[in-house]
């Protein structure tokens, strides 16, 4: 396995969470914050005692995390066709069966071409996609800042704390990829998982605190409140910025997609090593095969029930021989 640092495993990791922010469904409060940072603090612990088993797993904890991936690709492609009532795309037939199975395609290739660069140039890629999110989502912070209604922030909250909790698990598809890649980071295992978690609790922030005082006044309205912020946003007096958030989401898009099916291929490759030449291939089919399946059904309760579960194996499925923070 090639060796990545701690802030490449960071970045591809935060790619996926902030797509799935991106596609969250359903109006949003400071209680969904609340929620999250609690649901990714309790996140944090249970991956640190997978990092003190040393961050390597058995092969039959390898099965479940290969289904997880392919489940959570399903899940990804799922959301992207959810969004397009929402996100422009410059394409006639863009939505119905053809247009979910363009969307597909064009991913696929992309993500056959990504697997075949491997897990090293892919993270490099990945840092530099995670700062262009980064950066767009401080221009739209310091708009919100500016310009927005305040007053917006205190929204009524409808789910509790636990539902936002269980929200959060289910917005978390980066999980599986997180207890898979792990062993591949350099040094010490725990520092990159602080590294990652803390990316995450701030970038959660940043955008719900974007979120709130721009659309809380529309949130009956809005399905998807954080595109409709990014659509709302104006910086720049003569400019919104809906193209440019257009580019970040099909950049965080692709690179969501792309983790999971270079995690199922790389499991693949490591349960059946003689099948390596079509290992891309056959997952990438897997989770378009999922994504039909499962689309058009409400996924958030599984979705999160599966990241509890992949975080309650991976330290029971671990192997107790690895060396802590190997390098």
């Amino acid at each position: 396995m090639n060796r990545i640092s701690k802030f490449q495993f960071t970045a591809l990791l935060l790619i996926t969470d902030l797509f799935s922010l991106c596609c969250c469904f359903g109006g949003i409060s400071l209680g969904t914050l609340w929620g999250i940072l609690a649901g990714t603090a309790v996140q944090y612990l249970a991956a640190m005692c997978f990092a003190v088993q040393g961050g390597a797993l058995k092969k039959w904890a390898q099965v479940f995390f290969l289904v997880y991936a392919v489940f959570s690709g399903g899940a990804l492609f799922v959301s992207l066709w959810r969004t397009r009532s929402a996100v422009y795309i410059p394409y006639e037939a863009s939505h119905g069966i053809w247009g979910s199975l363009m969307t597909a395609g064009l991913i696929a290739l992309v993500c056959l071409y990504a697997s075949s660069t491997g897990i090293k140039s892919v993270t490099r890629a990945a840092v530099i996609a995670a700062v262009m999110a980064l950066l767009s989502l401080s221009v739209d912070l310091v708009s919100a800042l500016f310009n927005a209604e305040w007053s917006n922030v205190s929204l009524p909250e409808k789910r509790g704390l636990l539902g936002e909790i269980l929200r959060g698990f289910g917005l978390s598809g980066s999980l599986g990829s997180m207890a898979v890649w792990l062993d591949s980071v350099k040094g010490d295992k725990s520092k990159a998982l602080t590294a990652y978690f803390a990316a995450k609790a701030a970038a959660v922030t940043a955008v719900i605190v974007t979120v709130l005082p721009v659309v809380g006044g529309i949130m009956e309205l809005t399905e998807f409140p954080v595109i409709t912020a990014a659509q709302l946003s104006q910086p720049f007096e003569a400019q919104r910025i809906d193209s440019l958030f257009l580019v970040v989401f099909s950049v965080l898009a692709i690179f969501s997609v792309t983790l999971q099916v270079m995690t199922g291929a790389y499991l693949f490759g490591e349960l059946l090593p003689r099948f390596q030449r079509w290992r891309s291939f056959t997952v990438i089919a897997l989770v378009i095969g999922a994504a039909f399946i499962i689309n058009g059904r409400e996924l958030l309760t599984v979705r999160a029930c599966a990241a509890a579960a992949a975080l309650l194996i991976a330290p029971v499925g671990a192997k107790k021989s690895a060396a802590i923070g190997s390098g």
